[in-house]
């Protein structure tokens, strides 16, 4: 779970330490936000400047690791120039000795440091859902987008998008509850970080709490089930025995997507799929069985997700 930015300026006698105790106390892992300091820092949020300097990144990891963080997001980088490279090789180096996970935010898109850093578990480099539900940018494409960047950005390595934001922000979103569902196993992420209010997934019905609770960390297997840039995607993810098949409309009307399980090894017998029911005020049509569906009818900008266990 991540301690976002400003921590550094609790208020009410509380601090970070405190906040970091609870959460281990309650068995969750937390991990706290930096500014590089190198990027957005006039009118940015704090901490800021705790990084840069190797002495100093070596006082702030030292004193994470003895807090019990188990990792850092730093957020903000300036650009792809040696500076950068090299500052963020930097902080993968230290996080490490310091048996800290990394995730890097408003920098560059993955490089194949994962294969010396293992500690970097992932990557924003990617307009992802605070663009349609904070600011305005992709509120009106973001179906298209979100089923374009299965072909291009995710490609390249983890994506920290963000996804699965059924509530409105600054801006409503138009994407449909099972479009955003689909998009926690149609994107990869080393670290998936679910970014909507704790209420919002506390109000949904019982079977998607159970989902977002059981999702996988890390996948065995991947297929591409079909699609096509902008207009529609389909992929199935496996962990240990279990498949999970989710795909999206990107398009502003209704679609049918169908797709083929002949290459989904090991496939179960026991299914929950997840589909828009169409109604505003009961959007899921949940329902459970023992066949995959492999043709579904998706509303505008809607989606899928279906649950295959053995």
């Amino acid at each position: 779970m991540l301690i976002d930015a400003e921590w550094d300026a609790m208020k009410d006698g509380k601090s970070i330490e405190d906040a970091v105790n609870y959460a281990k106390e309650k068995g969750v892992k937390p991990m706290i936000w930096y500014n590089s300091s190198v990027g957005w820092v006039n009118g940015a949020p704090t901490p800021k400047y705790r990084l840069n300097k190797p002495e100093d990144r070596e006082k702030e990891f030292a004193w994470c690791e003895s807090l019990g963080v188990a990792g850092v997001k730093v957020d903000f980088f300036s650009g792809d120039n040696n500076m950068n490279m090299a500052y963020s090789i930097d902080l993968m180096e230290s996080a490490a000795k310091h048996h800290l996970l990394i995730n890097f935010h408003g920098a560059t898109f993955p490089r194949g440091w994962m294969r010396t850093y293992p500690n970097l578990l992932t990557t924003e480099a990617v307009y992802g859902a605070e663009w349609y539900n904070n600011v305005p940018t992709f509120t009106n494409r973001a179906a298209a987008h979100n089923a374009t960047l299965p072909f291009t950005r995710n490609v390249i390595g983890s994506m920290d998008y963000t996804p699965c934001a059924f509530s409105d922000s600054q801006h409503p979103h138009i994407t449909s509850h099972a479009h955003e569902l689909a998009l926690t196993a149609l994107f990869e992420s080393g670290l998936q970080h679910l970014a909507d209010r704790p209420e919002s997934f506390l109000a949904q019905p019982q079977e998607v709490k159970n989902y977002l609770g059981e999702l996988p960390a890390a996948w065995d297997e991947t297929v591409f089930l079909g699609g096509y840039p902008a207009e529609s995607a389909i992929i199935a993810r496996k962990s240990g025995t279990t498949w999970y098949i989710a795909g999206i409309n990107g398009t502003d009307q209704e679609q049918t997507l169908t797709f083929s399980t002949k290459r989904l090894k090991g496939l179960g017998k026991y299914v929950t799929q997840f589909q828009d029911s169409g109604d505003k005020n009961n959007p899921w049509d949940i329902t459970r069985g023992n066949t995959v569906e492999t043709v579904q009818k998706c509303q505008p900008r809607g989606g899928f997700v279906i649950v295959v266990k053995r």
